[in-house]
């Protein structure tokens, strides 16, 4: 019963042609949706 954290940069349609309508609707049901927001740390070069 822990915890488990999902992460996918797909909008909700491209999820659920890429896992199946059934796993689709199971996360949307079991889950709760966290939108992150922020600049993107990848692409910044690191401070020094």
């Amino acid at each position: 019963m822990l915890p488990t954290l999902i992460t996918t940069n797909l909008p909700t349609a491209e999820l659920r042609t890429a896992l199946g309508d059934r796993v689709a609707s199971r996360l949307a049901e079991m889950t709760e949706r966290v939108i992150l927001t922020g600049p993107d740390r990848r692409r910044t070069a690191p401070v020094d």
